[in-house]
């Protein structure tokens, strides 16, 4: 039989499928419901800068809530999640469970993300996911500015906590593969691919604008996976758009050392789960793979890279691939 077991940010993973972070993770009950269904790992759902200070004890100087931000929490969309009871919600699913559970702040003011992540460190997290979200919007900025933003928040977290520390990055960057790089030089523990926050929608009929929940692109978190996967000093996690084992085999694959899920999740149960796992393993059987560092990363451009000299080469064959596909070339 197949041996799943994996390691994510140093965290040993009984399998590399982690239910990422959502409403699937925001207590006791669900996250034993993901560990009973087979999850390797959990991502608490996200708490949020305005959730610390406006129910968290936090001193607020030189900190602002926009009001509609507090409105939102006051009306108890977030609050019932706020940060005394996900310490509650740690310390309980350690108990229940004998799975990795790793937080997940988001915040806007540099220097609370460290403070934050102090507290989830106290609280027993395994692990922290910094849920970024910076859109590079000003026109008078240059990428450099935003990567160093990244950085910066990496950086001050990492000096704060000894508990290993990934990043979930956006895909709308000027260089993903150089922004991954500096932030493992840095020493980050993972790269997660991607967030998928929100995208823009237009009501024609009364010409307003909205947000809809972003829809993860599978083909972008494997494109970036392979690209990245043994090329940086970090380990690679995917998300968004995994609907299938084959989608899981495919990641692992191009080198992702985990694979967050959670549509699927919604949509089908966490039975999907279980199929998840049953396809990841028949597979390996068939191919007589018996764990899974004997495939993961095979198909990676790094992989490739080392069929051919030097990056020139190895760039020159993907050049080739691209013209082949649309230039129909056989």
């Amino acid at each position: 039989m197949a041996d799943l077991t994996t390691s994510y940010m140093g965290l040993q993973l009984r399998n590399p499928i982690i239910v990422s972070s959502s409403d699937l993770t925001k207590s006791i009950s669900s996250i034993t419901r993901c560990y009973e269904a087979g999850a390797g790992a959990v991502v608490l759902k996200s708490i949020f800068e305005e959730q610390f200070l406006e129910e968290g004890g936090v001193g607020r100087e030189g900190y602002t809530i926009h009001p509609e931000a507090r409105d939102y929490l006051q009306s108890g969309a977030l609050l019932d999640y706020a940060p005394q009871k996900i310490y509650q919600v740690i310390e309980g699913a350690k108990k229940e469970t004998s799975i990795p559970i790793i937080a997940s702040i988001n915040c806007q003011s540099p220097k609370l993300w460290p403070r934050f992540a102090r507290q989830f460190q106290d609280a027993g997290a395994d692990g922290l996911e910094l849920n970024i979200y910076f859109l590079p919007l000003d026109l008078d900025s240059p990428g450099s500015e935003y990567e160093e933003f990244h950085l910066q928040i990496m950086s001050e977290v990492k000096r704060a906590v000894s508990i290993p520390v990934s990043v979930k990055l956006i895909s709308q960057l000027t260089s993903i593969s150089y922004l991954v790089s500096k932030l493992a030089n840095a020493g980050c523990d993972g790269a997660v691919l991607f967030n998928w926050f929100l995208e823009p929608d237009i009501n024609i009929e009364n010409l307003k604008t909205r947000d809809i929940i972003g829809k993860g692109n599978f083909r972008q978190s494997l494109k970036w996976a392979a690209l990245l996967a043994g090329r940086v000093g970090c380990d690679i996690a995917s998300s968004g758009g995994v609907r299938t084992a084959d989608d899981v085999i495919k990641l692992i694959l191009a080198g992702a050392s985990a694979v967050q899920a959670c549509s699927l999740f919604y949509q089908q149960g966490l039975e999907a789960l279980k199929e998840l796992l049953k396809g990841l393993e028949e597979w390996m059987d068939s191919h007589r793979y018996l764990k899974i560092g004997d495939f993961r990363g095979e198909l990676s451009y790094k992989r490739q890279e080392l069929s051919f000299k030097g990056v020139g080469e190895a760039g020159a064959y993907f050049r080739a691939q691209y013209l082949k596909t649309y230039s129909k070339i056989e």
